[in-house]
């Protein structure tokens, strides 16, 4: 662990400096408080200080203020020394946010013990911090796979409906289009009766993928459930949803997958949020245009109100 010494006597600072290495501690030296603070400014690993009080330059519980004002989770665990003989001395250097004070001329054991304790108080912030950054990490997993479809990596329905309610409440205040895709893959159930699940698992897969890399960061794609998808795209007309649309069936259409050699495409129901039109009137719409799509023949996308 790293120590930096900010003393302005030299025979003190290296007696510190030879008394500290002999520790086992790696030892960085400063003749004064300006040195001290600028060496501060460079490293943001946590470490001991021991500081005099009167140096020149930045004094001892100036630092230490400083210091205190712009940690952002790197913690230093500061030790005062002063040959000041007020009562008030120690009270002063711990109120201005010093761990520790001890005087001039310090025990040599003391000073060790002291030093010891500041660095199992910093490896006890460092493991404190790590299970912080780990549980952080844990918790944002966690919110991830609430909102995803296991087996695609779409959001999963209750994502999609959280999203869309905020969306829809967005483009009519601001008076923007929204869009709704829904779409359906036709004959999917003879490739789990044919092929297996697996085969169909991994053919939602692959559309799901083909769906992600077609739409702009803006967009939300879900698994409905089953075989079925949506997608909600703002500031998006009917006309501009249905030509996606046709452009995911076209390339679905072409794309090998892994039911070949069954015949797989997919139909598109396309509707746009009307005034005075609620999130379930959108849904109906898109879901009709889909049963048409489904009734004249699969593999086309069809726009309500055409």
């Amino acid at each position: 662990m790293n120590v930096l010494i900010a003393e302005d006597d030299a025979p003190s600072r290296l007696m510190l400096q030879s008394m500290l290495t002999k520790w086992g501690y790696t030892v960085t030296a400063a003749a004064d408080g300006d040195e001290a603070w600028r060496i501060l400014g460079e490293t943001r690993q946590e470490s001991l200080v021991i500081l005099d009080w009167m140096m020149p330059g930045i004094e001892g519980p100036e630092i230490v203020r400083r210091l205190r004002a712009k940690e952002d989770g790197n913690r230093h665990y500061i030790i005062i020394m002063t040959s000041s003989s007020t009562e008030d001395a120690a009270a002063l250097a711990l109120d201005a946010g010093a761990d520790d004070f001890i005087g001039k001329p310090f025990n040599s054991n003391e000073l060790r013990a002291r030093v010891a304790v500041g660095r199992r108080v910093i490896l006890l912030h460092q493991a404190l911090m790590d299970k912080l950054h780990k549980l952080e990490a844990a918790t944002e997993i966690i919110s991830r796979l609430a909102r995803t479809d296991a087996l695609t990596g779409l959001h999963n329905r209750r994502s999609f409906s959280e999203n869309f309610a905020m969306a829809a409440s967005s483009a009519r205040r601001n008076g923007y289009p929204l869009s709704l895709i829904s779409i359906d893959l036709d004959h999917f159930k003879s490739v789990n009766d044919t092929l297996g699940h697996n085969v169909g698992d991994l053919l939602l897969t692959e559309f799901s993928a083909l769906i992600a890399g077609m739409l702009r960061t803006e967009d939300l794609a879900a698994r409905w459930g089953g075989e079925e998808f949506i997608i909600l795209l703002s500031h998006s007309d009917g006309n501009a949803a249905a030509s996606l649309a046709e452009r995911i069936r076209s390339a679905f259409e072409r794309t090998p997958n892994s039911a070949a050699p069954l015949p797989v495409t997919a139909s598109f129901g396309v509707a746009q949020l009307r005034e005075g039109e609620e999130e379930s009137d959108l849904i109906k719409k898109a879901d009709l245009a889909l049963y048409r799509a489904k009734h004249e023949g699969r593999n086309r996308v069809v726009l309500s109100g055409r």
